[in-house]
């Protein structure tokens, strides 16, 4: 039946339509007029739809294209009426109405854009993004979807950037990346079930058309997400021929230098491209096509703490904490090195042959201990986009479309260490994505339309660190490690080395590919004051993953190696490392993991027309996501209650499809049912008032995370040792190497355990069968006027309350709090025959978002058009999603979550967002004058904001527990000072170190940082070549004021930057245009 359904939309080359037009049409007293002939025509392609409205006096056109439509209104007895100028939006229904006059002259009366700026058919919240504001606001990147941050209640995290050019984002109190997107009506999200939820597509700026970012509440026809609705629209040919040729470019020699930086980085960017569109037969076949390449040569300015000269030598006596040698450990305690001073004997040969590769000091004073390293980064990017599209009118009843694009590139990320091969951002990338779309939208009659549509995305990802197979770890002297790469050293308060940041393959991650393939069905149906839609959707996502984790070997060094057991304020992360001493290390590299999970549903909306001013909107939706599955049952599940052979503990590594164990992670949930409501409502005491509201149940994503190579126990190589005590004990000394790892095989009795006070080697990770998906439920109140023609006036409150919602690993494995002491716990974790067990992704989050809202908009006329918004909000959690605004953290104590609840990460309490285009008249009509003014064109764009909430950190783990996350302290005083400063943006006497063997009672998200203020101008203007054709100059200004935004002061308790900011982002940056458009 699939492979039947894909051969037909293929075969007829259709598109989904997102947009509906509507009406009543009646005569001079009111009474409805039945029978009139209705014919609705898109005013650039020719297309025409044909209807006649029922005994209601009502017409519904549903599957429309966004664009301009021309609608007709003709009845025997009245003359015609012909309304030019209906705008349709992508995934907007609009009310065009009519009343008639009677007449016998047939003389047709033609009236243009007369409709109200009003939402009066819909419930949902959202923001429309038009095709005039992509291009005139400016845009960094030219990342049309970093737009999304118009609509109120969004949470900008990133606004687009690096090689796929995808901003990251919340929305109105969900997760980030837990969007859903759609293009040109089908599915552009990451592939469904094995990997994190994210946007495939990022089209060239001229080939956008423009989009709809829905907030909340929306119809039953969109699920599975919790976090928004992303439908993104690509321009059609039309009868006439029009097109683009640009180039953008920037260069850092227009750039304003970072607030911390001693220079810009480097930066040569060059975007060129352009996009033509016309008719293939006129009224009938149109054709879309753009082309953008990228070129690329560009750095960060970034200040990091690595050793300073005397700490390289084993030299601490400028630090305040004493040093402890480990060798000398006996009763609990350990003796201070002298002087502070660790001689050379003490340090590990590796240690030292690794020395090379961390930078120099080269910032702040003579033996600065903190913030001693500036550099900027290099990196270079490629990158071409194409997009083809075309649209085919076979009838009237017949609408066909077809759509391609593909995304290559390659970026060469060398990072500032100046020794790439051991920088953690340092790797190569290449990719190509591939999205493709075929529909087919057939009118039965005029009240049943039927859709059909098949898409399908395709992402392969190659990242490699460089270096790879030089056999660096051999060369500093690591022994039992790969030659793939230079090993992975994450030394506590100093930079790390080897780890890359941009991935969580340390050494290699390559997907080939990703897929994910959708098939969407629905009818509607228009039956008296009924619109109804009803539908199924079918999406397969499938990841054939090979990830080289850690092969060369990751160790941690943390600095309670070198302190002194219970006393806080002792040891150094880098004296640790010195010794060689780690207290965790791994060796994990899988074989490749070809994954796929499915995911149904099915749905009916009735958009009820009660009266001529109620329309309720009611809707439910069903779905069931099936869980992720692994060709060859490559996988690893988790017994808890079982007695293990091995270590006679409870706790047994289980098999997919291995006696009895099922082939997939988790139980399949067939029971979610989602019910919407809503109701748009004219007032009748006000001409132009209308109040809006509703709510429903959404259902998200069963994975939030990258989940490709989960669960590959036994079907790769892994290793991890875990110290039982971070302050008495540690994994490996690097002198030794890492012990000779030998594969287990899955038949083996007691998989990967060792009897109770034995070593552990393996860490056990598995989903949780019993597995609910995770549902937010939403509900909105809002009213609209249109105070004068164009201008909307709107206030409104979204709510947003989330459950089961999926977080970072957590383990299962934590000490009970009660059972807290000194020396080796190992044998008193719950799975003391393992090194740990989590749970992946698991569905533990709750959160809640109440947010008012006012907005204006002026639709564009004589030249202006503004928008703007003021969010007021609170956004509270108890567990992180994967991207973040602010540093929430995540569990601490896995028996006491209460401890975890706090201010998300995206919590913004005040958020402002002004745009601004105005288009300079022509002031006079003398001709000098008048070429002088003409033309002219201004974007303005500004975000007002308060700052990102952050965690405070303790640096050393005071309950020798193994936690379930990352430790916290004490909270003693009050954190806010009165007057922050960058050396002191809280009060750092506020925190001390837990006592030994407890947690720290400090909750998430206690201190927040600087407020946010930036300002983007576009200034451009047209000359006018000839009829038609014209190029545009344009300069776009990105935090035009070069307001210093800084980041978040450090917050790790311990570390030298306690409190203290270094670093902001982007100084005001310059990109120059030229544009030839026809």
């Amino acid at each position: 039946m699939l492979v039947f359904m894909t051969v037909m939309a293929l075969s007829l080359f259709g598109q989904v339509g997102s947009s509906t037009l509507t009406g009543r049409v009646a005569d001079a007293s009111g009474a409805a007029i039945p029978g009139v002939a209705i014919r609705i025509v898109n005013q650039d392609s020719g297309a025409a739809l044909d209807l006649v409205t029922n005994h209601e006096g009502s017409y519904t056109a549903s599957a429309l294209l966004p664009g301009t439509y021309r609608v007709e209104a003709r009845a025997a007895g009245f003359d015609p009426l012909v309304r030019k100028g209906v705008e349709l939006a992508v995934v907007q229904t609009v009310a065009a109405d009519f009343t008639l006059q009677v007449g016998g002259q047939n003389q047709t009366v033609e009236v243009t854009g007369d409709l109200p700026a009003l939402d009066t058919q819909s419930s949902s919240v959202g923001q429309l993004v038009n095709h005039k504001m992509i291009d005139d606001l400016p845009m960094p990147n030219r990342a049309a979807t970093s737009l999304i941050n118009l609509s109120p209640g969004v949470v900008m995290i990133t606004s687009g950037e690096g090689a796929e050019n995808y901003p990251v984002f919340s929305v109105a109190g969900g997760r980030a990346r837990n969007q859903d997107f759609t293009l040109d009506g089908g599915n552009v999200t990451n592939a469904v079930g094995v990997t994190r939820p994210q946007q495939q597509t990022s089209l060239p700026l001229d080939a956008m058309q423009e989009f709809r970012v829905i907030t909340n509440n929306y119809s039953a026809e969109y699920g599975h997400s919790t976090g928004g609705i992303i439908a993104l629209s690509t321009k059609s040919g039309t009868n006439q021929f029009h097109g683009s040729l640009f180039e953008f470019a920037r260069n850092n020699a227009f750039d304003a230098r970072n607030f911390f930086a001693a220079a810009t980085p480097p930066l040569n960017l060059h975007q060129f491209g352009g996009s033509v569109g016309g008719p293939i037969r006129k009224d009938k076949t149109h054709f879309f096509a753009s082309w953008e390449e990228t070129r690329e040569t560009f750095g960060s300015a970034s200040v990091a703490t690595v050793p300073a000269l005397a700490e390289r030598g084993g030299d601490f006596s400028a630090l305040s904490s004493v040093i402890y040698d480990p060798a000398t450990l006996s009763g609990g305690k350990k003796q201070p090195f002298a002087g502070n001073i660790m001689p050379r004997s003490s340090m590990d040969p590796v240690t030292l042959a690794a020395l090379a590769y961390f930078p120099l000091p080269n910032r702040g004073a003579a033996g600065a201990l903190s913030n001693n390293f500036g550099a900027n980064s290099h990196s270079t990017l490629r990158r071409d986009i194409l997009v083809g599209k075309l649209d085919h009118n076979v009838s009237s009843n017949d609408l066909l479309t077809a759509r391609y694009y593909i995304n290559d590139y390659a970026q060469v990320d060398d990072g500032a260490y100046g020794i790439p091969v051991a920088d953690p951002n340092a790797s190569t990338t290449d990719g190509r994505v591939q999205s493709m779309m075929a529909s087919y939208v057939h009118i039965f009659s005029p009240t049943v339309t039927n859709n059909l549509s098949v898409s399908y995305d395709q992402r392969k990802f190659l990242q490699q660190r460089l270096g790879a197979g030089a056999g660096l770890a051999q060369q500093i002297g690591l022994a039992n490690v790969s030659a793939a790469a230079f090993p992975t050293f994450a030394v506590n308060g100093y930079v790390a080395l080897g780890a890359p940041g941009t991935t969580n393959a340390a050494v290699a991650r390559l997907q080939t590919p990703i897929t994910d393939t959708q098939v969407l069905e629905s009818v509607s149906k228009f039956a008296g004051k009924h619109a109804i839609k009803a539908g199924v959707e079918y999406r397969r996502g499938a990841n054939r993953e090979t990830d080289d984790i850690t092969s060369s070997g990751a160790l941690t060094f943390t600095r309670q190696i070198t302190d002194q057991p219970g006393v806080s304020g002792t040891g150094d992360g880098f004296a640790s490392f010195l010794t060689g001493l780690a207290n965790a290390a791994s060796l994990q590299k899988l074989d490749t993991i070809p994954s796929h999970a499915a995911y149904w549903a099915a749905y009916a909306q009735d958009d009820f027309r009660v009266a001529e001013r109620l329309t309720l909107n009611i809707g439910l939706r069903w779905e069931a996501e099936l869980p992720r599955s692994v060709d060859g049952n490559r996988m690893n599940a988790f017994d808890p209650a079982a007695l293990n052979p091995v270590s006679g503990t409870p706790g047994v590594v289980t098999f997919a499809g291995v006696n009895g164990v099922p082939r997939t992670a988790f139980n399949a949930n067939y029971h979610n049912f989602a019910p919407r409501f809503g109701f748009s409502w004219r007032a009748p005491f006000a001409k132009n008032l209308v109040v809006r509201g509703g709510g429903g149940i959404f259902f998200g994503p069963m994975v939030s995370n990258s989940v490709g190579p989960a669960a590959s126990l036994g079907f790769g190589d892994a290793l991890s040792l875990v110290a039982a005590s971070a302050d008495t004990t540690w994994t490996l000394a690097m002198r030794n190497g890492f012990p000779v790892y030998t594969r287990p095989s899955i038949s083996s009795s007691g998989f990967g355990a060792v009897p109770v006070g034995a070593k552990t080697t393996t860490a056990v990770t598995f989903f949780d069968r019993a597995r609910p998906a995770p549902v937010s439920y939403q509900f909105n109140f809002e009213v609209q006027d249109e105070v004068a023609p164009n201008l909307v006036v709107e206030a409104g409150y979204m709510g947003n309350v989330g459950r089961h919602l999926t977080a970072s690993d957590l383990s299962i494995d934590q000490v009970a709090p009660q059972l807290l002491g000194p020396g080796n716990l190992q044998a008193l974790r719950p799975f003391p025959q393992f090194s740990n067990v989590s749970i992946i992704n698991p569905p533990v989050g709750n959160s809640s978002y109440h947010a008012g809202f006012v907005k204006l908009e002026r639709r564009f006329s004589h030249g202006l058009s503004l928008l703007a918004h003021y969010t007021f909000s609170k956004f509270l959690d108890d567990a992180a999603s994967a991207n973040e605004f602010g540093d929430p953290g995540s569990y601490m104590d896995a028996y006491n979550r209460r401890l975890d609840k706090g201010l998300s990460g995206s919590d913004i309490p005040h958020r402002g967002v002004i745009t601004l285009l105005y288009s300079a008249p022509a002031v006079t009509r003398l001709r000098l004058v008048r070429a002088a003014t003409a033309g002219w064109q201004l974007g303005l764009l500004t975000v007002l904001q308060s700052g990102a909430p952050f965690t405070v950190y303790d640096s050393v783990n005071q309950s020798n527990s193994f936690s379930a996350g990352t430790m916290r302290p004490d909270r003693v005083g009050d954190v806010s000072v009165s007057d922050p400063t960058l050396a002191r943006w809280f009060n750092t006497a506020a925190f001390r170190s837990a006592a030994p063997y407890t947690f720290g009672n400090s909750p998430r998200s206690v201190g927040r940082g600087p407020a946010w203020k930036n300002v983007d101008l576009t200034l451009a203007r047209n000359f006018k070549i000839r009829e038609r054709l014209h190029t545009e100059v344009r300069g776009e200004f990105f935090n035009v004021i070069n307001h210093a935004n800084f980041d978040l002061p450090g917050h790790t308790l311990g570390n030298a930057d306690f409190g203290v900011i270094s670093s902001a982002e982007a100084a005001r940056t310059v990109q120059l245009g030229l544009r030839l458009l026809f």
